[in-house]
């Protein structure tokens, strides 16, 4: 690689500009989730308390960090890092200027399906690392909730790949020009994908791993100082990250009318596409988590199982017979 592709990876736009988009997904959820509750939410740090995010991350980077004596200390203290290389990776295969992503591959999409599946062992390696009783009963739930949501998820990702013939998350977004989305083609898998999103995320109303009511912070509870600034950053990088792989599956991505020939006002407009999007589906996230109530775990696995993974085979058959 050249100095100009290290750049792109590491600043703009690739890993650096995706965690500031992070430290924004944040602030909004909180925003949205206040405003929905009638509080006001984050104000002190920055206009508005946009700047929240940042200062809460520096703040825990400085606190002292504990390690529970009985911890696997190994993968407690540097699995945080490895639990935040999974969505960052993930995020340069993502077309954000252009139709073309940073790193690209003809199957670049089934590296995505692992970085999915990657997140989640490490979360459950991270939970069992820190050997606290809520980490335990974490740990439980969030197996059988990923045995649950992982193949409805996946049959809603393949769904769009085969309307489009192509496992290139590119060329996916470039099948979708002229404003053929495959939201209209595959309705069905863009709902399951959000719903699935949820659980990947385990927001409400599927927070059953880290149920805070119930098991205090899940597998996160023993965790402080930078390994929890880490995770929670990742938290808001996966939202990120499948917010804008929603966005070039379903959506089309940077995809629309460039009125112009103009290379940099063409990056522009692309980049506003996407982001247009990324944050059209970000705030519905944010909307549905705040409305609905936390289920049971045998709850979420019912929906899983009886409704939602029918529901993504049903999708998928209907695309294939159409093409």
């Amino acid at each position: 690689m050249d100095a100009l592709e290290v750049v792109e990876i590491l600043v703009f736009p690739g890993l650096t500009f995706f965690v500031w988009l992070a430290f924004v997904f944040e602030w909004l959820d909180r925003k949205t989730t206040a405003r929905m509750q009638g509080r006001i939410g984050p104000m002190l740090a920055g206009p508005r308390g946009i700047l929240q995010p940042v200062a809460d991350f520096f703040k825990l980077t400085s606190k002292e960090e504990i390690v529970p004596q009985f911890s696997d200390k190994l993968v407690f203290e540097w699995g945080p890092p490895f639990f935040f290389a999974a969505p960052a990776i993930g995020t340069i295969f993502i077309p954000v200027v252009g139709l073309n992503a940073i790193v690209s591959s003809p199957y670049d999409l089934l590296f995505i399906l692992f970085v999915l599946a990657f997140s989640t062992l490490m979360a459950g390696m991270l939970g069992y690392a820190s050997a606290g009783r809520f980490s335990t009963i974490s740990i439980g739930r969030l197996v059988l909730q990923y045995a649950s949501f992982e193949i409805p998820l996946l049959l809603a990702i393949v769904s769009p790949a085969v309307a489009a013939g192509n496992l290139s998350i590119s060329g996916i977004v470039q099948a979708q020009s002229n404003f053929h989305w495959f939201v209209f083609v595959v309705p069905i898998g863009f709902a399951v994908f959000i719903v699935s999103s949820l659980a990947e995320l385990e927001k409400p109303p599927f927070d059953i791993p880290d149920a805070k009511t119930e098991i205090a912070a899940g597998w996160m509870t023993e965790f402080s100082a930078r390994p929890l600034a880490y995770v929670k950053l990742t938290e808001s990088l996966s939202y990120v990250f499948l917010s804008a792989l929603a966005a070039s599956l379903f959506l089309g991505g940077t995809a629309g009318p460039v009125l112009t020939n103009v290379t940099i006002l063409q990056d522009g407009i692309y980049l506003a596409y996407f982001l247009i999007k990324v944050f059209a589906i970000g705030f519905a996230i944010f909307a549905i988590k705040t409305a609905l109530a936390r289920v049971r775990i045998n709850q979420a696995a019912n929906l899983f199982w009886t409704v939602l993974t029918p529901l993504s085979l049903l999708q998928l058959g209907i695309v294939i017979l159409l093409r």
